[in-house]
């Protein structure tokens, strides 16, 4: 861990869905959804840390309403905790008619973000102000999603030793 603080800005990135990202159902695919949400969760990570940034880890996502084809999808990024070489950014998604105009919330995720240096070891991260006390409830939430991967990985290490 660095002893610099640079504060998180959120990044916002726009996809239309095309008829070839639709399921039988004719609604967007999830594994597509959570692949743009991936993609804008490691952007926003490498942009705030200046760093290659990969993931580690994806928390549980619920989708509410389905994405149609023709609507526009929004992803919003924000990192909301940071540890020493990793950290967590927060994922949201909403879907907008483009002729109503009608803008709906689907789903958010957690993403842990790994910084690896030239090596492909972990690096150093700076940490983030967390000032708010929605940036306070934030730094928790992803706390316990990042103790609760630790914890994953410690009893899936286990095992392999068994």
């Amino acid at each position: 861990m660095t002893n610099e603080i640079r504060p998180a800005v959120q990044l916002t990135m726009y996809e239309l869905v095309f008829p070839s990202d639709l399921n039988a159902h004719q609604t967007m695919f999830g594994g597509r959804v959570v692949a743009l949400m991936d993609k804008c969760a490691g952007l926003c990570a490498s942009r705030w840390a200046r760093s290659v940034m990969v993931t580690a880890s994806i928390d549980a996502i619920q989708f509410g309403v389905p994405i149609k084809q023709g609507q526009m999808v929004e992803l919003s990024g924000d990192v909301v905790f940071v540890g020493n070489t990793s950290c967590v950014v927060k994922t949201v998604v909403h879907s907008q008619d483009l002729v109503s105009g009608t803008r709906r919330y689907c789903c958010q995720g957690y993403f842990t973000r790994v910084a690896i240096d030239s090596d492909g070891k972990p690096a150093a991260l700076p940490q983030i102000p967390v000032e708010s006390d929605t940036a306070r409830r934030e730094w928790q939430t992803a706390r316990s999603i990042k103790q609760a991967l630790l914890e994953r990985r410690r009893q899936t290490e286990e095992h392999e030793t068994v």
